[in-house]
């Protein structure tokens, strides 16, 4: 994600666009290790090792290429959602990035909790992890995307953010 990237007219907040690039990268692991933990809870609660769930575990942070675009738009909705936090004043002697970095990542650890149990993400990332080569990734890429923009009932057009009323 680029600085200058706008998802919507007033999404001016740098010092939380940088925390959230800053965190990105284990960010996107920790999405990674929920999926697989959901899927593990979903379809394999008994916990069994079998040569599918080894190599899922093998191959599962090979699927963070489609995690990463979709990440930066889970940032963005979290701007949009968080826009009026910029003047706050911080009365706990905390500097503005540790905050908007413990706020972000505290919301950020509940909204992927939720996002891994949607099949129409899980499945992407599992397919890509366990198939890799030869698969759409452009396809798997906007299918995430899709599901997280219903997910929290918005629109992405002409690579701005809408809410959709519900």
């Amino acid at each position: 994600m680029l600085i200058e990237d706008k998802f919507f007219a007033q999404d001016k907040n740098y010092l939380l666009k940088s925390v959230q690039a800053f965190s990105k990268d284990a960010l996107l692991t920790a999405w990674l290790n929920q999926i697989l933990s959901s899927y593990h809870l979903q379809h394999n609660p008994m916990g069994l090792e079998d040569d599918f769930i080894i190599e899922l575990r093998q191959k599962i942070s090979s699927a963070s290429l489609l995690l990463e675009e979709n990440y930066d738009l889970v940032a963005a909705i979290y701007r949009h959602n968080h826009a009026d936090n910029q003047l706050e004043i911080m009365w706990d002697g905390r500097s503005h990035m540790e905050a908007y970095d413990s706020e972000w990542k505290e919301m950020y650890a509940k909204w992927i909790a939720e996002l891994s149990t949607i099949k129409e993400i899980q499945r992407p990332i599992i397919k890509y992890a366990t198939s890799g080569e030869g698969v759409n990734h452009t396809f798997l890429k906007q299918s995430i995307r899709r599901s997280i923009l219903n997910h929290f009932n918005l629109r992405l057009r002409s690579h701005k953010l809408y809410k959709v009323s519900a």
